[in-house]
Parts: structure tokens; sequence; C-alpha cells
């Protein structure tokens, strides 16, 4: 028998269970035919989503919880990485994160036996331009930029990220925007706008770091189109070891910094509490347990519904600066955190189809096509 990209058996003839407890067929997303007994638990979503079925309530629900706490982690990112750039250099930081968490993710999939995903060759370019824009560029930028400008307004600028996805989206994958879409949105840019103006005291741009600016840009911009991209390989990828390839291949070219930094060791071995509550945070939180979320997430919904979520990073990372890093907190802070909020609400509101259907261009090249009313 021939295996299917994700991991099942494909039979060469299609069947349907008979309804008394016998392996059947049932097929993917991607065209193929999987029998039903082979279907790993990891892959029963993905078998769903073949059949075009929706998502239970409670599991959309689920999933809007767990991006929550997607931007909650993202939003204390910024803050730990400010925080130990006051004791270590941006490139330190970079390295730390990413390296740390590779040996996380491989150190997990060893443990569970499941190792890394086998790529198909069709995929293999996709996943590595991925890698480049979601971990590369995404986690270089961040890093870089985080010294030159304060951690709230690198929190604002990540807030960018779901304009960009929209652009994307339309341009590429054909994604179509609705009212209640453009609606939730609206409301969302209007709550940044509040943060942005008047969140607190350094909350607005400035000519001084614009260069800070420039390159925390490129972090929400790479991320737009590694959204894009990703979405058509969730169903065929389990997303825990999908993050793990993707964090080891995007850590892969920056590995030449460390010819230039041997300090890092020595740095690592005379952390307190405090940078290692930060170095967790960043890691684990943050990059591995939030790309994996973030994947899951990309499996029910649309680019541009997740991406709305990003419009929530600001409002904690304004939190965790007021916390951690003695920032005030005002009460424009809140009133554009709970319209953000209501922004996010009616972007992921409404009659939507099948959960894993990509409109437009992706469809064309061999993907199903959707709705999202």
């Amino acid at each position: 028998m021939r295996r299917d990209p994700a991991g099942g058996r494909i039979p060469r003839r299609c069947s349907a269970g008979d309804g008394r407890g016998r392996v059947g067929t049932v097929s993917t997303s991607t065209g193929a035919t999987v029998e039903a007994g082979s279907v790993r638990p990891d892959q029963q979503g993905v078998a769903a989503a073949g059949r075009g079925g929706a998502p239970s309530a409670r599991s959309l629900a689920l999933v809007h919880l767990s991006l929550l706490f997607v931007a909650l982690s993202w939003g204390s990112n910024f803050v730990s990485i400010k925080y130990l750039l006051r004791s270590m250099g941006s490139a330190d930081v970079l390295l730390l994160r990413l390296i740390a968490a590779s040996l996380c993710f491989a150190g997990f999939l060893l443990v569970s036996r499941r190792g890394f995903p086998r790529v198909a060759p069709a995929d293999r370019r996709r996943v590595l331009l991925m890698a480049v824009l979601g971990v590369t560029i995404n986690t270089t930028s961040v890093a870089f930029g985080a010294r030159l400008i304060p951690a709230a307004v690198g929190t604002l600028i990540a807030s960018g990220n779901p304009i960009f996805t929209v652009v994307v989206s339309r341009v590429f994958a054909g994604e179509p925007l609705t009212r209640r879409k453009l609606s939730g949105i609206a409301l969302a840019v209007v709550g940044f706008a509040i943060v942005l103006l008047y969140g607190g005291p350094q909350a607005h741009f400035s000519t001084r770091n614009a260069l800070g600016i420039l390159i925390t840009l490129g972090g929400p911009i790479a991320w737009a189109f590694y959204t894009v991209l990703s979405k058509p390989l969730l169903t065929r990828y389990d997303p825990t070891r999908f993050a793990g390839l993707i964090t080891l291949l995007g850590t892969i070219p920056l590995l030449p910094l460390l010819l230039f930094n041997h300090r890092l060791p020595a740095e690592v071995a005379a952390f307190g509490p405090s940078q290692w509550l930060a170095t967790t945070t960043m890691v684990l939180f943050a990059l591995v347990l939030g790309y994996t979320l973030w994947y899951r997430g990309l499996r029910v919904l649309t680019p541009t519904q997740i991406a709305v979520y990003v419009y929530l990073v600001p409002v904690f990372g304004a939190l965790g600066a007021w916390l951690v890093l003695g920032e005030r907190i005002t009460v424009y802070l809140l009133a554009g955190g709970l319209t953000i909020l209501l922004g996010v609400i009616v972007t992921n509101s409404g009659r939507r189809g099948p959960v894993d259907q990509v409109p437009g261009r992706l469809a064309a090249a061999g993907h199903p096509a959707g709705r999202d009313r």
C-alpha cells in the first residue's frame, strides 16, 4: 500500500465503512483516501475536515481559548526579551531562544517516539520558505528591534499582522473579505489606535526609534506570509511535529552566529530566577506552545480569523510591561483592549463552511474551496 504524507495508509480502492465496526475509509482534505482504522488520534480532526464536517462548538471554544493563551504568551514575549536584553546582546537572546526551543521540540519528539514529520517532496520548498519567514526573519526582527524600542511599542507593531494577513490572504489565497470580517478588523484597528495613542507615555511613533520600528516591522510582515503559506499543509501534518521541524529548520541559518559569540554559555550559567522565568516565557510559552497552538488554530480557522488575535498582543504586552518593567497602565489601555476583544469576537462569529477549506488560488492548486460568511 502507498503512504499518505501524514502517515496514514492509502488503499488501492476506496470503500466506506459498513457500520458494523469494520475498517472503512475516509477522505482527507488533500484528496487522498485513508483507512479509518489507520487514522491516528492526532489525525482524527484531519479526517473529519476531509469529510467536510464542521467542528463542534466545544472544539471551537477550546481553539479560541488556546489562541487567547498564544496572544498572552506573545505579549509576554516582548517583555521577556526586553528584560533579558538588559544583561545580554540581541544575538545572545536570539540564539538562546531558538536553540532552547529546538532542543525542547527534539526532546519531546524523542521521548514520545514520534520524530519529525517526513515532508512530501512537493511540500519541501514551501516548508523551507515557511521556516525562513516564520522563524529566521520573525525572531531576528523581534530580538534586534526590541533593543531599539520600548516593549509597548514592539507589541503594538506586532498588531499590524492581521492587516498584512488580510492582504496576503486576499492576493495569494483568494480568501473572501466578508462584511463581518471587515467590521471586526475595523473594530480591532480602532482599539489598536486607542492603545497606540493613549495607552501609555511611550506608546507613540517617534522618529528617534524609526530604525527599531522598521526592523521590528519585518516580524509581522514575515508572519503574515508564513500564516497563509502554512494553512494548506496543516491538514497533512501533525501540528506539534510540524512546529518542531519548522523551528529546527529556521534555527539552522542563524547557527553561524555562534562562531562570533563565545559568551552565551557563561551568561546562561549566571542566570538568576527572574532570568530563567523570562527564558521559559520566550522559549516554552511563546515559541514551543505558541507555534503549536497557532498551527492547531489554523486547522479550523481561516488565516484572517486567527490573525485578529494578534491585536490582543499589545494589551498583554502593556500589562506585562507594567508588572515587570514598571511602565504605567491607563484607562485608555483597558478601553482599547476591550475594543480589540470585541473585534476578535465579531471577526470569528457567524456561519462557516468546512473548516479546512481554502478558496481561490490555493483551491486551484488542488485544495478544496471554502466559504466564510
